[in-house]
């Protein structure tokens, strides 16, 4: 009888090695079946798919627990993450039939004994058929874990695009030929580039959600978002979501106009109402405000230069914003200023480089550092509603704190306030750039950090540098503003320029939250300048009484601070901050504490506030003009008594926006006394004559010219 013609396993049928290995692995250790303990595995050692994904040769890891839970009536398997690793340096040998890689670990928290991982990855008729990871852990091996081949990406994320009927237009998603517009690397790939295929070159398979809810925004007067409506539109549309934080989903909005017209995105790092302070998700969504002047000539089939520019950018500002909520910092914050990203901004880099040299040499990726940390990052620290933004390694010893300004700059940076501030009082400081030399320099004048110019770091007072991020990133057209040569004494001030700029709340918290001595010190990058500013001492007093003291864990709290951050908010995820806020404002009367306080809760009550409910936007708060003056005729009377200079910026914001008020109330009368009495009372503290003119200009002409609602803030000329 013949013998079958079986294959032999060293057929060539089976030897034929698929394409890639790398890729994302699942699998549960050998002994425990589904039961105990469960590996996700990414191995990157191989070219997997695309023209611009380059190969980081990395292996890396996440550790899970697994059991069954009843719940309901039901038996479930319920797999909860434990803890993240990395092999830096993996030794690869690819034999006849399989491929051997081995390794050290370095995991990212916590102290481990040495432990080594030897991988197998089999493949056969060119189709890989799983690998299996034996760990030793002190010199002692453990069971292996089998794990099953899932996909060529190392994560899965699932993105919501939600749209505005205002902007619920063609094309509502950017799909862009890589040689539609002219300046571009030469040797660049002919593709069509889209959010999907943008994060797949970076290792992310992105779902983009099929259904879009579509927002009505028509609501009588409402004209523009503020940061505080974007939040609770987010915080709105992640509650239908019930399996808890952190996951991979991410909520991108396309919205008509920002409050301030110049912002083209934004990213959210802020979340209330998911269990109280240090709980809440961070990193969940962001938006795209379609009716920026970038997106004028956009159109789905570009046919012209302008509009392919539109297109090409369209697609940038979705992927940079997306990319924020994988924990990534802008590019210079990282002190790779030249970095060739999507993280980076293509006017700041043509200012170091050169004009058009971004596009020039862009190749539509994130640079290696960004893909290290995505693909294999610590799972806790890339994950949306994971670690607070800017945490991940950036915060122990952050690039760029040790900054000094070279030789012959013709721009100096000043950092100034009152040398001390009481206990819970929300740090403000004065930037203030001055042109030091003999020519106009024009730089962009938005000095808060949340604008991604300057860079600020804080040395806590047990010794520990943090770098401050905002917990909102704006992504905008630049605010140009011409520093006259620098003159003598005489001068009138028009060499200079300055922002009041608040510190008290960022992504790692409240940034003043201890008694002691703190020093401050900021970078300003823009324009080919980089320019470090002097360190500025400033300390936080201890609670003066006992009732400060039991007040303060109510007052240090996320809802606060980013009630504070958003600059007011009658969000419902926030009331327990605002609420907070107004008991300081009652308990603390016309101290400093009190002052800041009802500054905040005026900010929020003195202006309509616009919510999500179902699918259209409504009115949920009507602006109380008068409830709002009241609150700041404490802090009005404070500032006119107070002599010092330091306070000076803060009396003129104050008045800004009690004009606002005053207007809103139907009383330009009021509004122009206590602008001329401002006026007044600067010169007399030796303001100088630009200042004065500045202040004049907050005189109302019409109610349109102070209403955020009927006309957004437009970006200097």
């Amino acid at each position: 009888m013949d013998t079958p013609n079986v294959p032999s396993s060293l057929d060539p049928r089976f030897l034929t090695k698929p394409a890639s290995i790398s890729g994302r692995y699942e699998g549960n250790k050998a002994s425990s079946g589904p039961v105990g303990s469960a590996l996700d595995l990414r191995l990157d050692v191989d070219s997997r798919i695309g023209v611009e994904s380059p190969v980081l040769k990395k292996v890396s890891g996440d550790f899970y627990s697994t059991r069954f839970v009843k719940a309901g009536g039901l038996t479930q398997l319920v797999k909860t993450y434990v803890e993240s690793w990395i092999v830096d340096s993996p030794k690869i040998t690819i034999g006849r039939c399989d491929a051997h890689i081995t390794g050290t670990l370095r995991f990212w928290k916590g102290t481990h004994p040495a432990t080594s991982v030897d991988i197998v990855v089999s493949w056969t008729h060119g189709a890989v058929t799983g690998a299996v990871a034996t760990f030793t852990s002190g010199g002692v091996a453990g069971q292996p874990y089998a794990c099953a081949y899932r996909s060529s990406a190392f994560r899965d994320m699932n993105l919501e695009l939600d749209y505005c009927t205002s902007v619920d237009v063609e094309p509502k998603i950017p799909i862009y030929n890589s040689h539609a517009h002219n300046n571009r690397p030469a040797d660049l790939a002919n593709r069509t580039i889209t959010i999907e295929s943008s994060y797949l070159d970076a290792g992310i398979s992105v779902t983009v959600d099929p259904v879009h809810t579509v927002i009505d925004d028509s609501a009588a007067g409402f004209a523009s978002w503020s940061v505080g409506e974007l939040h609770d539109a987010m915080e709105t549309s992640f509650g239908k979501f019930n399996s808890g934080w952190p996951a991979w989903n991410m909520w991108g909005i396309q919205a008509g106009i920002f409050d301030s017209a110049g912002v083209g995105g934004i990213m959210f790092d802020a979340a209330a109402g998911f269990g109280g302070a240090g709980r809440g998700p961070d990193r969940q969504g962001f938006a795209v405000f379609r009716n920026h002047s970038w997106f004028t000539n956009l159109v789905s089939d570009p046919t012209t230069q302008d509009q392919a520019w539109a297109m090409r950018h369209f697609l940038y500002t979705w992927v940079h914003e997306a990319g924020h909520a994988f924990n990534f910092l802008h590019a210079w914050d990282k002190a790779r200023p030249d970095s060739l990203s999507w993280m980076n901004y293509d006017w700041k880099y043509d200012q170091r480089n050169g004009v058009d040299t971004f596009w020039g040499n862009f190749r539509f990726r994130f640079d290696d550092e960004e893909l290290l940390h995505m693909r294999h990052g610590d799972r806790a620290s890339v994950i949306m509603g994971g670690d607070p933004w800017a945490s991940g390694g950036h915060l122990e010893s952050p690039p760029g704190a040790m900054t000094v300004s070279g030789p012959g700059s013709d721009v100096e940076l000043v950092l100034s306030a009152k040398d001390h501030f009481d206990y819970m009082e929300p740090v403000a400081i004065e930037f203030r750039l001055r042109n030091t030399s003999d020519l106009p320099v024009v730089v962009d004048g938005r000095l808060d950090p949340r604008y991604g110019n300057t860079t600020v770091y804080i040395q806590k007072p047990n010794g520990t540098v943090v770098l401050h991020e905002s917990v909102v990133c704006f992504y905008g057209l630049p605010e140009l503003v011409t520093l006259a040569p620098a003159a003598g004494a005489d001068s009138d001030g028009s060499d200079r320029h300055s922002q009041l700029v608040q510190l008290a709340f960022g992504g790692e918290g409240f940034a003043f939250d201890e008694p002691g001595q703190y020093l401050v010190r900021a970078v300003y990058s823009t324009d080919g300048i980089v320019q470090a500013s002097n360190t500025l001492p400033l300390r936080v007093g201890f609670p003066v009484t006992r009732e400060e003291d039991r007040f303060a864990p109510e007052f240090f709290t996320r809802e606060v601070g980013l009630t504070l951050a958003f600059e007011g908010s009658m969000s419902p995820f926030l009331s327990r901050g605002l609420d907070t806020l107004t008991e300081a404002a009652e308990r603390f009367g016309g101290e400093p504490l009190g002052v800041k306080a009802a500054t905040a809760v005026a900010q929020s009550v003195g202006d309509d506030f616009y919510r999500r409910s179902e699918d259209r936007m409504v009115k949920h708060h009507d602006a109380d003009p008068a409830r709002a003056l009241a609150l700041t005729d404490a802090g009005l009377a404070n500032y006119r008594e107070g002599a010092g200079a330091a306070s000076n910026l803060a009396y003129r914001n104050l008045v800004e926006l009690r004009t606002q008020l005053h207007v809103k109330a139907d009383d330009a009368a009021a509004a122009k006394s206590e602008v001329e009495t401002l006026a007044k009372d600067l010169g007399a503290r030796g303001a100088n004559a630009t200042v004065l003119a500045q202040v004049k200009e907050l005189i109302p002409s019409t109610p349109a010219a102070r209403s955020r609602r009927s006309a957004p803030k437009k970006p200097a000329k």
